[in-house]
């Protein structure tokens, strides 16, 4: 039998905090990613990087996989970091693959949580608060709004060519019907729970195989990319104890096993925490989690080798900041620049981990800055061009 090792199926931050987890738990780690570009090709510490087809399939992966475990002399750990990775490693679990440890849900539901649909009402039969929900928008008549419009599946995000929309009214939802006339049954309607981003709650949790929580660390957004209805991109650790049982509940609910990222919304009238989604996959954030003393890359690896996971607690109020995605997030927002300023200037003050440098992994923080100043630079150019034309 080899070292404990873990194999991450990489996409974006959520690749790269997983490497650096791995490593900060001295574990090995090896990468599978789908394109030369992402952030994980540039850290230090993954062993070997291996590129997949831009969708790959069981018969692109297993071939690695079994190549792993021949050179490990056994079985290593497979972590998804996007919604398709854990597609793909819901179905190897189901056909029974077994050289290598697959702690995650069974694809079942996977395909639950990857659909807007089942996913909500498998929270409603769970009693689970949602913010009220409509499944057939074509006749549905929303009570209020504004609306939120989220496609079903990731496949579907071409269809609307966005994450989501808002709709403010009647109208706009008329004319939303008429535009995507023959495809509403491929998106759900929520009612828009109010309140800043402030409210937005995340929680990333580790289930182990008898569905028992075995690692949860919470954190409060502050700011996201795109504004208001992205992912974070400014948080602050902080402890919940309403939202870690009610993870469990929805663990039970879904007889869950592996990592999951679980986002709600609070309610600032009324003080309720509302149900946003769950993603069947390690959290964007898990560096940050790792960085405040919860591990849920450790805490997949001690519940696939059998060992026993210390649910240790959370160290509280360290900030989490992806500064160039929250700062083109604002802008775009058209936030003042000097309430932006002042924002940043208090976050200076604090006890901090960056979304993507670390002095032990430079290089992905150098090539990310790069990239978003080049994207900035060229949003100012277009706005100087089309004011001065």
């Amino acid at each position: 039998m080899g070292s404990p090792y873990v194999i991450i199926l990489a996409n974006g931050l959520n690749g790269l905090g997983a490497i650096r987890s791995a490593a900060h738990a001295g574990l090995k780690s090896y990468t599978l990613i789908t394109k030369h570009s992402d952030l994980s090709t540039y850290s230090r510490f993954s062993e070997r990087t291996f590129v997949l087809p831009a969708s790959p399939s069981l018969g692109d992966i297993r071939p690695i996989l079994d190549q792993l475990f021949i050179d490990e002399s056994g079985p290593g750990v497979l972590l998804a970091c996007s919604d398709s990775s854990a597609e793909l490693l819901g179905e190897l679990k189901s056909e029974g693959y077994a050289k290598q440890h697959l702690i995650v849900p069974t694809a079942e539901t996977t395909r639950i949580l990857n659909d807007k649909k089942f996913e909500c009402k498998a929270m409603e039969n769970g009693e689970i608060s949602l913010p009220k929900t409509y499944y057939e928008l074509t006749d549905d008549a929303p009570q209020s709004f504004p609306l939120i419009i989220k496609p079903r599946t990731f496949r579907d995000y071409r269809i609307l060519g966005a994450k989501n929309v808002i709709l403010y009214s009647e109208v706009e939802l008329d004319n939303f019907r008429t535009r995507f006339k023959g495809y509403m049954e491929r998106f759900i309607g929520q009612e828009v729970i109010q309140g800043n981003d402030d409210n937005l709650w995340v929680c990333n949790v580790t289930f182990n195989q008898q569905k028992e929580m075995s690692a949860c660390f919470v954190f409060q957004r502050l700011g996201t990319m795109p504004s208001h209805y992205g992912v974070t991109s400014l948080a602050i650790s902080r402890e919940n104890k309403e939202l870690r049982e009610e993870c469990e509940k929805i663990g039970k609910a879904l007889n869950y096993c592996g990592p999951a990222m679980i986002e709600f919304k609070r309610d600032p009238v009324s003080g309720r925490y509302f149900y946003i989604e769950t993603n069947p996959r390690l959290g964007m954030c898990n560096w940050f989690d790792t960085r405040c003393g919860i591990n849920n890359i450790l805490a997949c690896a001690q519940v696939a080798y059998g060992e026993k996971v210390a649910f240790g607690s959370q160290r509280n109020n360290l900030v989490y900041w992806n500064f160039f995605g929250d700062l083109i997030a604002r802008l775009e927002d058209r936030e003042n620049l000097l309430s932006i300023f002042f924002l940043y200037l208090r976050l200076l003050l604090r006890p901090r981990v960056g979304a993507l440098f670390y002095w032990k992994d430079p290089i992905p923080a150098c090539k990310y800055s790069w990239d978003a100043i080049k994207n900035i630079s060229r949003r100012a150019e277009k706005k100087l061009r089309r004011k001065f034309s």
